[in-house]
């Protein structure tokens, strides 16, 4: 334990809070996930439940986040200051990053919304198939059943001996047993009217509401009697309100097709009920019982959403939207589409074997849809609100950064201050006269030094420029050596300025360019070399004239050599030996002499 606790104080601030933001987080999922998967059994409630507890938790840490940022980041008090650069920078790649996270939590609410819409709907599609194969199931074993009874008619060897003494001409007795038979299977209401026909559809014994031999009737008893096997007469109706279903049943005697039973079922009862059932509770869904008939679907149930009676509606199968037309053309699938009212709908719908029948299972788009809706609502005020926490961090962050920078900005504005302090201590205590000038020349700032030495106060030479302070003579030279100054090691040069009386001095100026606020000033270091300009002509003066004793010196030596050669050679013209020595005996060269000697008279003074 210590060991844990000394390595969390190591930690830097910001590391420990992730710390604990991450294992706050982790017990949130974890105990939270537990929770509701005690509590929450249902899949449309715990699609809910999660969604509303990933809002709690994006609220708790978002609050939580604020309170740690607002402890760390204070809010800078800095209002109306201008912008840096950099700061700029920072503050685009903060709102760049805004906006890619937010891009992407919408992009990842999208995905989410995506999957559970496709989870969804093949959920729905699932159901809707899952219906419509129950209903299939219900109405074969509806059929299956009336056709297994009617089978078992045609195995009592009553009704098979009634029918062969009907055979031989005892009509009487054989009509009078079969007919009580036919009415004791009446009793049940399975069956509605029960008949017995000659395989050319002529009535023999009919009993209960046996419907009329009609043409679609006597073709069905035809058919059935040649085959020799079940046949069915498909829905139809009776008159204005009666409906009938049968079951044709062919019946042998001694080898021969002695006549056909049928036995007729009202649909409006057990079959219509168990087609327009839904088995779970539902303001819009509805089974539908159709059939082909040429280049249309009928509609064999009544219509929920539009009333009406069993065989009431027929629509073209080119529309190819519609359900009811997709079930007869494909037999067996799932659609969204519109069905008879225009409206659209999620429907499955699946062959009934045995029959030309197809069960379409359709639910409202808009029912089905809700449920996601309001998941979609969910997930919307998620990545809402988990935008708005981002955004949030963003904010504080952008605060720290600001009152970071404000920070260092106060810093760097108390160190300029003390800076300038002391530049302008330098500035004004200078000997040398400084003068501050914009890119026009015109003077901005002179330091006291410069005021004294031309005799303007402050306020006069701010109004003047650094040309108007040359002589005329000397404003020729003013632009190069503007221009001079430019260069990276700036210039020095002389010139001649001018006093507010009007007096000149010879001045040298080191001038050079510095940066202020983006614009290129030059600073002049001005210094008045009058009293110099003295001091070397006075020297030079004095130079000159030592040149002038000197050369008048050596002239006199010359002159003495000269008059030494001429007593040597007097003498020696009278016989007698030379008196002073020569140049000759020593071994110079007089010419040579003269000549070293005039060099000598000369280099001294080549300053």
């Amino acid at each position: 334990m210590q060991l844990i606790d000394k390595t969390i104080r190591r930690l830097s601030r910001p590391a420990r809070i992730t710390l604990g933001y991450l294992a706050v987080a982790t017990v949130w999922i974890l105990a939270s996930d537990g929770l509701v998967a005690l509590l929450a059994t249902d899949h449309a409630a715990l699609v809910s439940i999660q969604a509303w507890k990933g809002a709690a938790f994006v609220v708790v840490t978002g609050l939580a986040l604020y309170a740690l940022l607002r402890t760390v980041y204070p809010v800078p008090e800095t209002a109306h200051r201008e912008i840096a650069p950099s700061e700029r920078h920072r503050t685009g790649m903060l709102a760049a990053a805004f906006f890619v996270l937010a891009a992407i939590i919408i992009g990842f609410g999208a995905l989410v919304y995506r999957q559970q819409t496709a989870e969804f709907k093949s959920h729905q599609y699932k159901q809707q198939t899952a219906i419509a194969e129950l209903k299939a199931g219900q109405i074969e074993r509806w059929v299956s059943w009336h056709r297994q009874e009617a089978e078992q008619l045609r195995s009592d060897p009553d009704l098979m001996e009634a029918v062969r003494l009907l055979a031989r001409g005892a009509a009487d007795k054989a009509a009078r047993h079969i007919r009580l038979h036919f009415e004791g299977l009446l009793y049940s209401d399975r069956w509605t009217g029960i008949g017995l026909y000659r395989p050319d559809g002529t009535p023999l014994i009919q009993a209960g509401r046996a419907e009329p031999a009609s043409a679609s009737l006597r073709q069905a008893i035809a058919d059935t009697a040649a085959r020799g096997g079940f046949g069915f007469h498909d829905l139809h109706s009776i008159g204005e309100a009666d409906y009938c279903i049968d079951f044709l049943v062919p019946v042998q005697t001694n080898g021969q097709m002695g006549a056909v039973l049928v036995l007729s079922a009202d649909p409006r009862g057990s079959l219509f009920q168990m087609a327009e059932s839904w088995p779970i509770p539902s303001t819009s869904s509805e089974s539908l019982l159709v059939r082909r008939d040429g280049d249309e679907v009928v509609f064999l149930t009544p219509l929920r959403h539009a009333g009406g009676r069993p065989l009431g509606m027929r629509k073209p199968l080119s529309a190819g939207d519609l359900p009811a037309a997709k079930a007869v053309l494909q037999g067996k699938g799932v659609l969204e589409g519109e069905d008879y009212r225009g409206v659209p709908v999620l429907a499955a719908f699946q062959p009934v074997a045995g029959t030309a029948w197809h069960i379409v299972a359709k639910t409202d788009t808009e029912e089905v849809m809700r449920p996601l809706r309001r998941q979609a609502q969910l997930i919307f005020a998620v990545v809402v609100l988990t935008i708005g926490v981002t955004g949030l961090f963003v904010a504080f962050l952008w605060r720290g950064q600001q009152a970071a920078f404000a920070a260092a900005q106060q810093r760097s504005r108390e160190d300029r201050e003390a800076l300038a302090g002391k530049f302008n201590a330098l500035f004004q205590h200078a000997r040398d006269s400084i003068l501050l000038v914009d890119p026009n020349g015109r003077i901005v700032e002179a330091n006291d030094a410069a005021l004294a030495a031309y005799g303007y106060t402050a306020e006069e030479i701010r109004r003047i420029t650094i040309r108007d302070l040359r002589t005329p003579e000397a404003r020729a030279s003013f632009e190069r050596d503007f221009k001079a100054s430019e260069q990276p090691g700036g210039a020095l040069f002389e010139t001649i300025h001018r006093r507010k009386d009007g007096s000149a001095f010879p001045a040298e100026v080191s001038s050079m360019t510095i940066d202020i606020g983006g614009k290129p000033y030059r600073q002049n270091f001005i210094r008045d070399i009058g009293a110099r300009k003295l001091a070397e002509e006075k020297i030079q003066q004095q130079l000159r004239e030592l040149r002038q004793w000197y050369e008048a010196t050596l002239d006199r030596e010359g002159r003495v050599a000269e008059l030494k050669a001429e007593v040597n050679a007097l003498g020696r013209r009278l016989g007698e030996p030379p008196r002073y020595p020569s140049q000759e005996s020593a071994g110079q060269d007089p010419e040579r002499s003269r000549a070293e000697a005039s060099e000598r008279s000369t280099k001294p003074w080549n300053t």
